[in-house]
């Protein structure tokens, strides 16, 4: 018994062993990778194309417009700016590069171009130190044109069936005849045909609204008007020039401002410079005035129709602020002062010619808190020198919140007044508007006023009654001394019937 019972345990003993190894042969077998079918040429790579590209429309239609190379080149590197466009003698790359950005605008799509132009730049961003950032950059300005003069083409544009190219000055909107931009392209619009009767280099003077969209080659300096000796100005290359019935219709809200880059380096909790900026400051003071330039564009009206007049002094003083950064917002308070303050030649030769501050504290405000505000409409009947009592509304952009020097002594530093933070709105004007502190009819300051005037004119009135009664005493008693005195013997003089 005991040899059948070895026999049977080492039979089942290899039974399970064989088990084992079949599961393990099936579950490696099952653990290989999937082989990828080979396709009918027997080509067994990989597929290296995304199955579903992350990209969109505009962002490969902005590729193909783009300049082949871009900031890569060597010959876009020789542009030099502050100098007119190189010959071909004296800078050969910058003369290439020329050519090079004509060439690629002649491909292009007037229309395309003023599509996926970029359109947050001002022209002080492409003629201070940064500009060499946006060079070949597609860059669009809407504006005033003032004039256009053609071109003679260079002899390689000319083998390549250009035979003139134009070149028109324009103001873009919000800016300043100080900051004009140029733009030379290469299809005449019909509007303005009669440049053609003009000799090559001549000027014809314009007056139209346009849409300019080119690739940005570099700053020229060119004579200035009025005090300014030089004017650096933008040169795009474009294919050609919008010529636009009107002025731009504005989208949602008609007094927004644009959305320019300049913005985004205001400074909050610093002093506001306004004149001689520097090359740190100088983005700020241009957004300030931009901001004015633009304000003095629509009536205090039309500002006061468009605002947000649902904030209050803390939306603007806190970090809630950094939400309404250039929205339009209004407030009404009293105006406690108001004077003249320095303007610019950039907003001189914009037609901005004067420029005001007040400080006033909103009706909302019941800490007295003060805010800012400047503009560039007098105020009607109010002197601006100095202390001012008025009762006002005004609606403005938001610009920052503003380091300033109060009137209070600091008690830290003997001989110098507390630095405080008050928000800064600029707009149009103010408006006036009544003073509800102003005495009404039915007021206790108009009842003792009535109470006054009535004592008055009952103590004139005793006094008229006093000197005729006593007129009248005067009369009687001479009279009566007169017949005292009488002679009744004296036969001149004849008794009374």
């Amino acid at each position: 018994m005991s040899g059948r019972f070895v026999r049977t345990t080492h039979s089942k003993h290899r039974f399970a062993a064989l088990a084992v190894f079949g599961a393990i042969v099936c579950g490696s077998a099952l653990a290989q990778p999937t082989t990828t079918p080979k396709d009918a040429t027997g080509d067994n790579k990989a597929d290296t194309r995304a199955p579903l590209p992350a990209d969109s429309p505009r962002r490969k239609a902005r590729e193909r417009l783009q300049i082949p190379g871009g900031h890569e080149l060597a010959i876009y590197a020789a542009i030099e700016d502050y100098k007119p466009v190189a010959s071909q003698d004296k800078n050969p790359r910058e003369y290439d590069a020329w050519i090079n950005f004509l060439l690629h605008a002649k491909n292009q799509s007037t229309r395309e171009l003023d599509e996926f132009a970029i359109r947050d730049l001002v022209p002080l961003d492409l003629t201070k130190p940064m500009r060499g950032a946006y060079r070949t950059d597609l860059i669009r300005f809407d504006g005033k044109l003032n004039a256009v003069r053609r071109l003679v083409a260079p002899p390689q544009l000319q083998h390549q069936g250009v035979a003139e190219l134009f070149e028109a000055r324009f103001v873009p909107i919000d800016e300043s005849p100080a900051t004009p931009v140029s733009i030379v392209f290469l299809e005449l619009p019909e509007p303005l045909a009669a440049v053609r009767d003009k000799k090559p280099e001549e000027w014809l003077d314009a007056d139209h609204r346009v849409t300019a969209s080119g690739y940005f080659f570099k700053a020229m300096n060119v004579p200035g008007d009025g005090t300014n000796a030089v004017t650096s100005v933008p040169v795009l290359i474009g294919k050609g020039l919008t010529v636009l019935a009107g002025p731009p219709t504005p989208s949602g809200n008609p007094v927004a401002l644009d959305k320019k880059r300049l913005y985004e380096f205001i400074k909050d909790d610093t002093k506001m410079i306004r004149t001689s900026p520097t090359e740190a400051t100088w983005p700020e003071v241009a957004a300030y005035n931009r901001v004015i330039l633009h304000a003095s564009r629509f009536p205090a009206a039309d500002l006061e129709a468009s605002a947000n007049a649902d904030l209050k002094f803390a939306d603007l003083f806190k970090e809630s602020r950094l939400a309404y950064r250039l929205a339009c917002v209004k407030f009404e308070g009293r105006l406690l002062s108001l004077r003249r303050i320095e303007g610019n030649d950039w907003l001189n030769a914009a037609g901005v010619t004067q420029v005001f501050e007040g400080w006033m504290i909103p009706a909302t405000e019941p800490r007295g808190n003060p805010i800012c505000i400047v503009f560039s409409e007098p105020l009607p009947d109010v002197e601006p020198t100095g202390t001012v009592n008025v009762w006002v509304s005004f609606a403005g952009f938001s610009f920052k919140r503003m380091r300033y020097e109060s009137g209070e002594p600091d008690e830290k530093n003997p001989g110098k007044n507390l630095e405080k933070y008050a928000p800064l709105l600029i707009g149009r004007g103010p408006i006036i508007r009544p003073d509800p502190s102003a005495p009404t009819a039915g007021s206790w300051e108009v009842f003792i006023r009535g109470v006054i005037i009535a004592i008055t004119l009952l103590l004139l009135g005793a006094g008229v009654l006093a000197l005729w009664y006593r007129s009248g005493d005067r009369k009687a008693k001479a009279q009566i001394t007169a017949a005292r005195n009488r002679n009744p013997f004296d036969s001149s003089v004849a008794p009374r019937a």
